[in-house]
């Protein structure tokens, strides 16, 4: 995406904006940091979700919860009228992350996202009642990103339905636009069933549902060798057998699928579905599959992106202290911070969010902002020291500043609004 002149018309308001995260940092970081505490899993995510709407309510958002179903989901709402710009919040955590082996822990900074999404939507709020505008700022609470669950979830049951534009952000080792989204997936579950049997005094009496599972896998594993360079096709075996001399009569894979677009990951998953029915008529067992979650390809939007690089460019990177920097020493897998802003990332990831799903509803736009030092491991206990560093709540502080700042563009820049809803067609 090349760089752009944008006439930014929020760019009057960016004092004011700077002021009321200022004046709520030391909050907005003990929020931060009892979600950190709390690390809690996806779909469980309930101390979490209070605190984070506790904080919303306390500054006047009105909190429904929960959404459709969803004890750990949370809509936060200021305003009345049209339009209305929503900001995406997560603050699910990762096994094995925390401070010791088997804990829980945000490796993936979630701690530092939910807080700067609500901390970003109070202070536009803030913004847009002393402008006496109509309009709406929420706050969506989304538990379950790390199990690609929650905003599909949450899709499903509407809550994405008359939204005028979205804005979302992640912890990251650099700063700049995320102009492109990540791969298209599906998270299947293959299930085999089959009939127990004394695996040495009467192995033909039994079916062993872990040979299916074993041939379905290896059948996949030929597979990879005829498909597209950039798909990606990853399993674990869930369950497999109790012990070794019983035929087990029950076995699972569990795979994610990925590809660049919908339309490539359906062909796969045909592809792989035919694997596992071959591997059953061989092994004379039964089999179906489970869907877990689906997740579609990002609606590129070039208006929202080039607003969000002028912003960014405006407003700057973290600025950071030597303090910050030899604090950064403690993690072992990282190195220094990114102190500069780098051009946007047009390219599309490897990996998945279900944040791309939401681009279907409305027109989105996504930044990231350097919180760890570059070459920090993600999803490890390291990312999770890093994220409890003052560096990484500067860079959130930073975060919700450009998020706040875009919200109240969107509410004042009704041509931006139109080119960016006509480009999500």
């Amino acid at each position: 995406m090349a760089r752009k002149e944008t006439t930014l018309r929020s760019l009057p308001h960016l004092r004011r904006v700077r002021s009321g995260v200022a004046a709520l940092s030391d909050e907005a970081i003990a929020v931060a940091e009892a979600i950190a505490d709390y690390a809690e899993p996806s779909l469980r995510e309930f101390r979490s979700a209070d605190r984070l709407a506790g904080f919303l309510a306390a500054h006047g958002f009105r909190v429904t919860r929960p959404i459709r179903e969803m004890p750990t989901a949370f809509r936060a709402t200021f305003g009345t009228g049209r339009p209305v710009i929503a900001l995406l919040a997560e603050y699910d955590a990762l096994p094995d992350c925390g401070r010791k082996p088997g804990q829980w822990g945000h490796g993936c900074g979630h701690n530092l996202l939910g807080t700067a999404s609500a901390l970003a939507g109070i202070v536009a709020a803030g913004v847009l009642a002393r402008l006496g505008k109509a309009g709406k700022v929420v706050v969506f609470g989304c538990p379950a990103e790390e199990a690609l669950h929650g905003k599909v979830f949450m899709a499903d049951r509407g809550a994405f339905v008359g939204l005028d534009a979205v804005l979302a952000w992640h912890p990251a080792a650099v700063t700049q636009v995320k102009a492109a989204g990540g791969a298209a997936m599906d998270s299947l579950r293959f299930q085999f069933r089959g009939r127990t049997a004394h695996a040495a005094g009467g192995p033909h009496h039994g079916r062993s549902a872990l040979d299916a599972a074993l041939l379905t896998d290896v059948a996949v594993n030929y597979l990879r060798e005829h498909v597209e360079e950039n798909a990606r096709i990853h399993c674990v075996i869930s369950s497999g057998g109790t012990a070794p001399n019983v035929v087990p009569d029950k076995a699972e894979l569990w795979y994610y699928i990925r590809g660049r677009d919908r339309k490539q990951v359906d062909e796969l998953r045909r592809r792989v579905v035919l694997c596992a029915r071959g591997a059953a008529l061989a092994t004379e067992t039964r089999w179906r599959m489970l869907i877990e979650t689906c997740i579609a390809e990002r609606i590129p939007n070039e208006p929202m992106a080039e607003m969000l690089e002028a912003l960014l460019r405006r407003c700057g990177p973290p600025k950071l202290t030597p303090a910050d920097r030899r604090a950064a020493r403690a993690v072992p897998s990282g190195k220094d911070y990114a102190t500069g802003i780098d051009p946007p990332r047009v390219a599309a990831g490897r990996a998945s969010s279900d944040e791309d799903n939401v681009s279907w509803f409305a027109p989105l736009g996504c930044i990231t902002v350097a919180c760890v030092p570059k070459g920090t491991i993600a999803h490890h206990r390291d990312y999770a020291r890093a994220v409890r560093l003052p560096g990484a709540h500067k860079g959130m502080l930073k975060a919700a500043e450009v998020l706040a700042l875009g919200a109240v563009e969107l509410f004042l820049n009704a041509p931006l609004l139109r080119r960016a809803k006509a480009a999500a067609q």
